[in-house]
């Protein structure tokens, strides 16, 4: 009996099971470009929804500011304007015809997607930086010319880079036991790849080729550019959810305004990293310092009542748009990132000509540590990022994984042609799948619930505290 141990039965294919990898990536990608269709619909759904929650404290700011001038020149009554049309809705509620209904959010939604705009064009300067080569925030440095394997990595990246016909990426190396790569920056003309030693310990220059292939891949595929309009989508619903937050937690808030503050001064800092991550993650556990009252002070304090006019348009706003950035905008830019894992993994091959190389690579680094090293905002360009739902990443809000598994990824590449043998999965009988179902439905017709009722307790909140108000003041200064 020989002493080795028996080598893993692999599979076999027929010719009609085979796919090349000219139509693979050209599956993945066309998958791809249908989630974030999806994902980029919602998205706008989204925007308008909070731009329409936000519009009482919007006008109000617009029409109170239009007052003050008018005490020097003479200017629109811009309150009054929207008081008749509330009251038009308010009075007789069924004369209003669908058109008049689809002009009115329009005009309601404008002032707020204005601040998005704004928000979104400062946002992705910040993810650029965080994500641009001077914004390291992990230690790396050039690699060494004396050390083979360092040397090797450099030299099959400038291969695949002319493979790909790309300008060769800025190859770092970062002294850590994990074993995985990464690849960061604005676009593929900035780009940089990362190695660890751990990794270069692990791999031959063949599977080195193929980890190479993978990271060149995803940068020839526009990744870079999509990774940082992903960041500025989630992170500007996460501001909203984080200016919400802020009325429960006052030291959070601080600490917030100050993270920010750092954030938005010019130039590539480690507080823009920082920065992605607090806003792609905002429901991430802080410890809550809530405003305490003595108990001989019964008094509310006076910042309470200066906040009350914010907590309809601001508080629900941020909540709404949280919640639903969480498990509906995420979760589908979290699909079609998987894609781009799978189409990244399939430009690999394309590029070496070669599935073992890559598919062995994957097999070794199953089971090794692949954390530590590197920010978590390159997790999602990582060769191994990590699967687990909430990982600290710029898709850490997610209720879903932002990479498909490695068994996924392998039987992808064994479909390629790879030599790969990936764990059988048990698949969910058929009639777990029946009683999923309604639980799915179930889930999903309450969370509309919540969302109509959220809509209801914000129109009250912002006409209570916000709406009211503003016309006492508007009566005083007109």
């Amino acid at each position: 009996m020989s002493s080795q141990a028996a080598a893993p039965e692999l599979s076999e294919w027929t010719a009609a099971e085979r796919e090349s990898f000219f139509s693979a990536t050209a599956r993945h990608r066309s998958a791809a470009a249908r989630v974030r269709l999806v994902s980029d619909a919602c998205a706008l759904i989204l925007a308008l929804v909070v731009a329409v929650l936000m519009a009482p404290i919007c006008y109000a700011v617009l029409g109170l500011a239009l007052d003050l001038v008018n005490l020097v020149l003479p200017m629109p009554d811009l309150i009054g304007k929207v008081s008749s049309a509330i009251s038009v809705v308010v009075d007789d509620f069924s004369i209003v015809t669908p058109g008049r209904w689809i002009y009115l959010l329009f005009i309601a939604s404008l002032p707020g997607l204005a601040l998005f705009f704004l928000a979104i064009r400062s946002l992705g300067r910040l993810m650029r930086e965080a994500m641009s080569g001077e914004a390291t925030t992990f230690s790396a440095r050039a690699p060494n010319g004396a050390v083979l394997s360092e040397q090797r990595f450099a030299n099959v990246v400038v291969e695949m880079a002319i493979a790909a016909g790309l300008t060769p990426p800025r190859v770092l190396v970062a002294d850590s036991d994990a074993v995985n790569a990464t690849a960061f920056g604005g676009d593929a003309a900035h780009a940089t790849i990362v190695v660890t030693t751990g990794l270069l310990a692990e791999l031959n220059r063949a599977e080195l080729q193929g980890v190479a292939a993978n990271l060149v891949g995803a940068i020839a595929n526009g990744d870079m550019a999509i990774g940082v309009r992903v960041a500025t989508i989630l992170s500007t619903f996460g501001l909203v959810a984080k200016l919400g937050e802020s009325f429960a937690n006052r030291e959070a808030a601080r600490r917030f305004l100050r993270l920010l503050r750092s954030s938005w001064r010019r130039g590539a800092s480690k507080h823009d990293g920082e920065l992605t991550m607090v806003l792609t993650n905002p429901f991430e556990a802080e410890p809550v310092v809530p405003d305490v009252v003595a108990d001989g002070d019964k008094a509310i304090p006076w910042r309470t009542f200066a906040w009350m006019p914010l907590v309809g348009p601001l508080v629900i706003s941020g909540f709404f748009g949280g919640v639903l950035c969480a498990f509906a905008l995420g979760p589908l830019l979290s699909l079609s990132w998987r894609r781009r894992r799978y189409l990244a993994d399939a430009t690999a091959v394309q590029l070496t000509r070669d599935p073992d190389t890559l598919g062995s690579a994957l097999q070794k680094m199953r089971g090794m540590p692949v954390q530590g090293g590197f920010g978590a905002w390159v997790a999602h360009m990582s060769v191994m990022p990590s699967g687990l739902i909430g990982a600290k990443s710029i898709f850490g809000g997610s209720s879903v994984p932002m990479s498909p598994s490695l068994d996924r990824r392998l039987k992808a590449l064994g479909v390629l042609g790879a030599q790969v043998a990936p764990r059988t999965r048990r698949q969910l009988p058929f009639l777990a799948w029946c009683a999923l179902v309604p639980v799915i439905a179930l889930l999903v017709t309450l969370m509309s619930i919540v969302v109509v009722g959220l809509l209801y307790i914000s129109v009250a909140l912002s006409g209570m505290f916000t709406w009211l108000p503003v016309l006492l003041i508007h009566a005083l200064l007109r």
